[in-house]
């Protein structure tokens, strides 16, 4: 049944947790032995070694709901452990699904992926997960829940009440962090529990609670208990005494007293509680009607003279009955359709065919023979042997137990079936031909099938052009052209290329060959189909020497064998190099390669010929922070290639002095890769560390492979070593406290509007003023060039609430602009402005006074339009004749308070006249002045940078035209 409402109930997923976006996402750690780990390509959350692992989180503001559905995926090193789920403090038990046991992290016991899924009762506002795990942690994590069925408030169904009409009052203590509530009264003493999330828990021995409720008759205390401690609620009817824990529900039957007042104290004075999530539901009083007659309009006594719309009236009892089939469920009617075999029939659930157990016109077992399917319908079941006329069934097995043309128990259509009969073709298309049923094409009737058939020449004689209806030439023909040869090879050449080469290797000698011997063998006397001599040989005959170079001794089985002497000039293959002498600074010592020296040998008996090459360089440079983050180039001086297919990316390693892995993430931007060919590296390097320093740390990054230059120079120094900044770390604690400063910012910042919106409508402008200016100049000080730590920067975000950049975007001013050409490459400056995106371009930078002027002479209109309406038809002798008309129906002290309230209003709104003046134009132009300034200063300084690259460019222009007219007079006087 639990199946049957979830897949008929909306679910809803509102949290989702993944390891491989490297963020806890506000998962508490115990003891910060839980890290985010990799296992092989897996990232999870928990613990890479044998300790057990506890990370626990809350979630606030659920909607209403009954059930919540927990799917996650958990990794299990070497051993297969269970992880412990608890939810609110509840064990759960669950079943899993191995997905993998295999090595993936690399150790000589396999791992295990196991997903979970939980589906767990719970109808609280909040939920907490704990979880608990021996080396293996979380990968991912998905929470949903299952909405009320009828949307109620708190899914409460425990109660003989319409659980539709509970409705919620008032929520305490349902923070995180625990602050004062209204109505309560205790002393502010608190715990904090691991397994909520570090959540807080109001502590107490005595706390007192009193609200006012509206109108009711029922009311439902609902809260958490975190402790056996035995409590006593006293209320006005009686009191409660409380020994259990986790959820406590209190219900208060026929409470009168609009004040709901509770006392709430431990029975033990010496002993404590601890409580938190506390709600108060009521339901509004029973209305009964006596002698009501449902669906009637208009009733005299118990007898009905008119029904309702969708009613019909009964003659004799003189009542309504709503009427069946309308579409409408009214009255004691459970459904309405007069669709066919629908679960509904007479205005009542009923089965739908060939269902035999069915709940709310839900089909829940068919009968025998049938199964339910996709749409809680019952379908003949396939495979049985019996066919059940007039359903989807078309075909089922045959006699026999073999299936005859049916498949699914639908017939399978035949391909190329001219005329069938159920599964039996009848006859085939034109050029096909039938064989056990099936249409097959006719190879032999001169008709060409396009689609599968090349030719059709009515034989099947071979090497005629045309054999089994595909093309076909002579045999051994290496050019074929719709059957017609046009190129063939001898023996011993091969056809490429449109030409006949001879095959080297095939162990036949062809006129353009010496040898072959039928393999690729060097210097085995023939080598690539022409005669070699042996290695080191001198003088040789079709591939036997005769007589072995210098320093090589007389040829013994056909080979000459080599005396190796470092010094003598020759290169031999224990050597590097070989110049002749054994100095030093020369570029070749002892035969090896000296540091920022290439050496290379011309021919084979000739010296090592060294040249100095300055080897490539490692060029590290502090590019900037942003927030926590920090980034660093990392560049070379010249070309350099590396000898491996592996990428330097790989290769290059980063480490932190004096600072634990877990404390710190480094992420490599590529920029320009390096690999075998020759480019230049660049990368970026993001360091951010999670804790704060009393020193500057120092990046060490290393270089894993081999590099070199275009002449093959070696990087002389593959280790780099920087000095960061300190880091701007703040944990979450401190991350809550800058965005409740923040928030409360937000807050002053609304209000101020709200009071100056207020002003303007009483006809005071100055007041709004003032509090733009102040809240202008405050906007400037974030683009002070300095670097502000992480909190400022969070304080500093809340100032966008000032711009009017949404009511621009509202008007589609930014689109406007890009249909002029206006803003279509927006260039930033460098710094703060670059940070906050500021456009240089005065245009775009002057919307705001744009829209301020157009919004200046809407106001001079609608001021003029008010004004001619309220002397025309307002302040007018018609006017005060209507109203003292009106007070003849009237309390004439309420017209005249609402005239005179009336009369203020429109004289205030009069009055802002004055500053649709030039006085009022001058004060706009001052309140705008700082941001007209700062503007202006901001294009100057762009258009100064783009003044300067445009010298510099023209200066440039003129040298080289200055070159090429010195170097044509120098060839005309050649």
């Amino acid at each position: 049944m639990l199946i049957i409402i979830i897949s008929t109930t909306r679910q809803i997923v509102m949290y989702e947790f993944n390891a491989s976006s490297n963020n806890i996402d506000g998962w508490e750690n115990y003891h910060d032995i839980s890290n985010l780990n990799t296992c092989g390509a897996i990232r999870y959350f928990g613990s890479s070694n044998s300790q057990y692992y506890s990370i626990s989180r809350i979630i606030f503001d659920l909607e209403s709901h009954s059930h919540i559905i927990v799917d996650a995926q958990f990794l299990s090193i070497d051993q297969n452990n269970q992880p412990e789920i608890e939810i609110d403090s509840y064990a759960q038990s669950y079943g899993s699904v191995i997905s993998s046991s295999s090595s993936i992290c690399g150790g000589a016991q396999p791992e295990y992926l196991r997903t979970i899924s939980i589906i767990h009762q719970h109808n609280r506002r909040t939920v907490w997960i704990y979880i608990r795990q021996q080396y293996g942690g979380l990968i991912s994590l998905k929470l949903g829940y299952i909405k009320c069925q009828y949307e109620c408030a708190g899914c409460i169904e425990n109660y003989d009440k319409i659980y539709q009409k509970w409705k919620l009052h008032q929520y305490s203590f349902n923070q995180k962090l625990i602050t004062y509530s209204d109505g309560w009264t205790f002393q502010s003493n608190y715990q904090s529990k691991f397994y909520c999330g570090h959540c807080q828990f109001l502590y107490y021995s005595q706390i007192n609670y009193q609200t006012y409720l509206p109108l009711h008759q029922d009311v439902l205390i609902k809260f958490y208990k975190a402790d056996s401690t035995i409590i006593i609620v006293d209320y006005l009817y009686g009191k409660e005494t409380i020994s259990n824990h986790y959820y406590i529900e209190i219900l208060i039957r026929n409470h009168q007293d609009p004040i709901l007042q509770l006392i709430i104290n431990t029975q033990n004075p010496l002993q404590s509680s601890n409580i938190r999530d506390f709600e108060v539901f009521y339901t509004q009083p029973e209305i009964i009607y006596k002698n009501l007659n449902e669906g009637c309009l208009e009733q005299i006594d118990v007898k009905c003279q008119i029904c309702q719309e969708g009613w019909v009236q009964d003659e004799f009892l003189d009542n309504c009955h709503p009427i069946c089939g309308d579409g409408i469920i009214q009255g004691q009617e459970q459904c309405d359709t007069l669709i066919p075999n629908h679960s509904c029939y007479q205005c009542k659930y009923s089965c739908v065919e060939n269902c035999q157990i069915c709940q709310f016109g839900i089909c829940l077992q068919c009968i025998d023979g049938f199964v339910i399917n996709s749409n809680f319908s019952c379908d003949p079941l396939c495979g049985d042997g019996v066919l059940t006329p007039y359903s989807v069934e078309k075909c089922e097995f045959a006699v026999n137990g073999v299936w005859d043309g049916c498949y699914d128990c639908k017939f399978i259509s035949i391909a190329n079936c001219k005329t069938n009969y159920f599964s039996i073709c009848l006859e085939c298309e034109v050029g096909f031909q039938m064989l056990e049923n099936a249409c097959f094409p006719y190879c032999g009737d001169k008709l060409v099938l396009q689609l599968y058939e090349d030719c059709d020449d009515g034989n099947f004689e071979p090497y005629d052009g045309c054999y089994q209806c595909k093309f076909q030439c002579i045999e051994d023909c290496n050019i074929c052209e719709r059957g017609e040869c046009i190129l063939k090879c001898e023996d011993g050449y091969e056809f490429v290329n449109y030409n006949c080469h001879s095959v080297c290797g095939d162990q036949i000698v062809t006129k353009e060959e010496d040898c072959d011997d039928g393999n690729t063998i060097n210097f085995d006397g023939c080598f690539e189909c022409k005669y070699s001599c042996p290695e080191n040989c001198s003088d040789c005959y079709q591939g036997i020497c005769l007589e072995c170079e210098n320093q090589y001794q007389t040829p013994i089985l056909n080979q000459c064998k080599q005396q190796f002497y470092c010094g003598d000039g020759l290169v031999q293959e224990q050597e590097e190099c070989d110049d002749g002498n054994l100095q030093a600074v020369d570029g070749c010592k002892d035969c090896l390669f000296e540091q920022n020296w290439v050496c290379i040998t011309m021919t084979k008996d000739s010296l090592s010929q060294c040249a100095f090459a300055k080897g490539p360089s490692l060029v590290i440079n502090y590019l900037n922070m942003t927030q926590n983050k920090q980034y660093i180039s990392i560049q070379f001086n010249q070309h350099i290639k590396i000898f491996t297919l592996q990428p330097l990316s790989e290769t290059l390693n980063f480490e932190l002095s004096d600072i634990d892995k877990k404390y710190w993430n480094s992420s490599l931007y590529i920029i320009q890769d390096v690999g075998s060919y020759l480019s230049f590296g660049e990368y970026i390097v993001e360091i951010e560390v999670y804790k704060l320093l009393k020193f500057r740390p120092r990046l060490k990054i290393l270089i894993n492979q081999k590099v070199a230059n275009i002449d093959n120079a070696i990087l002389d120094v593959c280790e780099s070593q920087i000095t960061l900044q300190y880091p701007n770390y703040l944990d979450e604690t401190q991350k809550g406290y800058s965005q409740s400063l923040k928030l409360l910012n937000k807050y002053l910042i609304y209000s101020l509007s709200g009071i100056t919106i207020i002003s303007l409508l009483f006809g005071s402008g100055e007041l709004f003023v003032e509090i733009l200016a102040i809240l202008q100049f405050q906007q400037y000080l974030r683009y002070i060039n300095l670097q502000f730590p992480e909190n400022l920067d969070i304080y500093f975000s809340i100032y966008d609430l000032i711009t009017v950049q949404p009511l621009l975007d509202f008007v589609h001013f930014p689109q406007f602009l890009q249909l002029i050409d206006i803003q279509s490459n927006q260039e930033y400056s460098d710094g703060k402005f670059n940070v906050y995106k500021q456009n240089s371009s005065l245009i775009v930078n002057l919307s705001s006074q744009i829209l301020q002027c157009l919004l200046f002479l809407f106001l001079i209109l609608l001021l003029k339009w008010i004004k001619r309406v309220g002397y025309k038809w307002i302040f007018c002798s018609r006017c005060y004749s209507y109203l003292l008309e009106l007070s003849l129906y009237i309390n004439r002290k309420i017209i005249l308070k609402i005239s005179q309230y009336f009369y203020c209003i429109l004289e205030d709104l009069l009055k802002l006249e004055k500053f649709m003046t030039f006085k009022g134009l001058q004060k706009a132009l001052l309140l705008n002045g700082w941001d007209m300034i700062f503007k202006t200063l901001l294009y100057t300084r762009t258009y100064y940078q783009i003044f300067s690259n445009a010298n510099n460019i023209q200066t440039k222009i003129k040298g080289l035209k200055f070159q090429i007219l010195e170097d044509n007079f120098s060839f005309s006087y050649s």
